[in-house]
């Protein structure tokens, strides 16, 4: 069970064992300046300079979303020619598609960019959709162009990246407006073949890429151990990055602690403080048995339960209003391989106070770590007793090889299209927003990598969609097509964009490399203090000069040119590159610039020891220039400014 905080208010969803991060926008009405929220964001991170030195777009890259699916005839995924900027469309929750002969994945249904341009020249709508808005809102802030509105107010981090769309999820909401209700929709077994489908659509397109799995809450193992973490884990590859928000479970008394000694027993005390599912959700080690007892609100006891005998047993009890699923550390829900057992309890019934007391019967370590799901800064639900700060870390953000971004707060002011004043008060411009939660990992590592502005940025959003019902979320300006999106899912988009232009720069980047720029060129000042902290990660994200540290490692990819005895400099260039090679005695060598997707551009014929190349009438960006000898190629990039 948890708890949406949805663009309006709260509303209680029943989960069925999945995790999911969703949007936190209910906005109330002041009188501060209002702003081109994109614009600050540019300036905060320091994205603006990388656009005017650099010339970056993410062109050459695929940026995968895998979220609530697209509007994919939101202008900001079509380009100037009317094409779609989307490669693929895979939409899971739809089985029509899933005996196609070219769907060889067995669920969903797939559209190829030839489909969704066809369905765009001639109108016929294909049956795929973002109904609510949050993965077209998100996608819009990682790719989206901003050509919806004349002079692009609101373009996204990476506007020339490829788009894929990998729609997992369907969010549950009432009828309105003239729309029907949504129902739910998620299937947890579906992520690995989300990511394998990812993976071999970027092999087959021959781009590089960074997913964001846009899905997460507090629950699971929380230490890379999970089924979904190891499928993440494998999923990554030189220039194939992952992203994962660390959730939006901040800010509540939602993890304990306890250690217990032999023939001793202890109490989780437990606030419910909401109608609806709260879940209690504990992990202990493998070689220990504990006893379990309820005790109610009115007082009553329910057990003791005795655990499973044996690591491959379970022990389940279904009481009224309770169920008790005590699972071996063979047979936990996560199927993770940590050798822990998993307790799990759902308290279905009244409100009030709650005890789960543990019992021990055979000690070997003792520690058992516990949260609650929902349990949010903004109802009531939390532990009472035995609370230790920390920990609210998504299971999927705990993959080793996730790259975990944290949200803090740019702006809380901005116009709505009706020219209103609009703003909220998560924290102030600076600070960590309110609900981010925070590492460390249940194994010990910090969890967060760095921070990113979340609070409030702007994505795309389409008419007839739940987000589109709420005018005072349509930002000023925007046409309809444009309003708020934060919380970490409005975090997350900005990083995996900003991974994309890293990857124009260095098509190989690896997880390491990516994570090392992040953490050493990461910003701290008086809200971060002293970093790295499980809360800020590294610190906040400079965009500027994580760029900057990427072209620095393009010197070691150029050592074959080196070897040739070959020198171009400057490099960054302007107008001139110039060349010198000693070795050049006889004949001619071909130097050819290609654009980052392997577009020729211009051949220059050497024939001299030293020379110049002429290159002030293209773009600034990242180029690839080629050697061709008669027995010789080499490669090595140059950056135009």
């Amino acid at each position: 069970m948890f708890y949406m905080k949805s663009i309006l208010g709260k509303y209680n969803l029943a989960s069925r064992n999945s995790f999911l991060c969703l949007v936190a926008v209910c906005l109330s009405i002041f009188t501060l300046p209002a702003q081109n929220l994109t614009d600050v964001l540019r300036q905060e991170t320091r994205l603006n300079q990388v656009y005017q030195q650099h010339g970056l777009s993410g062109q050459g890259v695929i940026l995968a979303m895998i979220e609530r699916g697209i509007d994919y005839r939101h202008p900001d995924f079509i380009d100037a020619s009317g094409k779609t900027r989307i490669a693929y469309i895979f939409d899971m929750t739809d089985p029509s598609g899933a005996n196609d002969p070219n769907n060889t994945y067995g669920v969903g249904t797939i559209y190829s960019r030839s489909q969704i341009d066809q369905a765009l020249t001639s109108g016929n709508v294909l049956a795929t959709m973002d109904r609510y808005g949050h993965g077209t809102a998100c996608t819009g802030i990682a790719a989206g162009d901003g050509s919806a509105v004349t002079g692009s107010p609101y373009p996204g981090v990476a506007p020339g990246a490829t788009i894929i769309s990998v729609k997992l999820i369907n969010d549950p909401f009432p009828a309105g407006s003239g729309q029907p209700a949504q129902a739910w929709f998620y299937e947890q077994s579906y992520l690995p073949i989300a990511l394998q489908f990812v993976k071999d659509k970027s092999t087959e397109l021959g781009l590089p890429s960074v997913s964001l799995m846009n899905l997460g809450s507090i629950g699971g193992p929380t230490d890379g151990t999970s089924d979904i973490c190891r499928a993440m884990d494998g999923f990554v590859g030189p220039g194939r990055l992952l992203v994962c928000g660390v959730g939006d479970d901040g800010g509540a008394d939602n993890h304990a602690e306890m250690t217990l000694t032999q023939g001793n027993s202890d109490e989780f005390e437990i606030s419910k403080g909401e109608a609806g599912n709260l879940r209690f959700e504990a992990w202990y080690d493998g070689n220990d048995r504990f006893d379990v007892t309820i005790i109610r609100p009115n007082g009553s006891q329910e057990g003791p339960f005795a655990g499973p005998a044996a690591n491959n047993a379970i022990a389940w009890q279904q009481l009224t209003g309770i169920s008790i699923y005590h699972n071996g550390a063979d047979r936990d829900f996560s199927s993770s391989t940590n050798g822990k057992r998993q307790l799990m309890i759902d308290f279905t019934g009244a409100t009030g106070t709650y005890k789960v007391k543990l019992s021990a019967t055979a000690v070997s370590n003792g520690k058992i770590d516990a949260s609650l799901n929902p349990s949010t800064y903004y109802n009531n639900n939390a532990f009472s007793s035995h609370i230790v700060a920390g920990f609210s870390i998504n299971d999927f953000a705990s993959a080793t090889q996730a790259l975990v971004p944290t949200d803090y707060v740019h702006s809380n002011s901005y116009k709505d299209i009706n020219g209103a004043a609009r703003s909220r008060n998560e924290g102030a411009p600076g600070e960590l927003w309110t609900g981010s939660s925070s590492g460390p990992t249940l194994d010990g590592r910090l969890g967060v990598d760095i921070a990113v502005p979340g609070e409030l940025n702007v994505g795309a959003y389409s008419a007839g969609t739940y987000y589109s019902r709420f005018s005072h979320l349509l930002v000023e300006g925007g046409n309809s097509l444009y309003g708020i999106q934060n919380a970490v899912s409005g975090a997350a988009p900005v990083l995996t964009g900003m991974l994309a232009l890293m990857l124009e720069v260095k098509p190989d980047l690896s997880t390491q490399e990516a994570r090392d720029i992040l953490h050493q060129t990461a910003r701290s000042d008086a809200f971060t203090g002293m970093t790295p902290t499980p809360d800020w990660g590294y610190g906040k994200l400079d965009a500027a000069a994580a760029i900057t540290a990427t072209l620095s490692l393009l010197g070691m990819e150029n050592e074959t040119f080196a070897s040739l005895g070959i020198q171009l400099f400057p490099n960054p260039a302007q107008e001139i590159v110039y060349y010198r090679w000693d070795r050049l005695s006889h004949g001619e060598a071909e130097l050819e610039l290609m654009d980052m997707s392997g577009r020729s551009l211009r051949r220059y014929m050497i024939g001299e020891n030293a020379g110049q190349l002429h290159v002030g009438e293209f773009e600034a960006g990242v180029y690839l220039l080629r050697l061709k000898t008669e027995d010789q190629i080499a490669w090595m990039r140059l950056v135009l400014k």
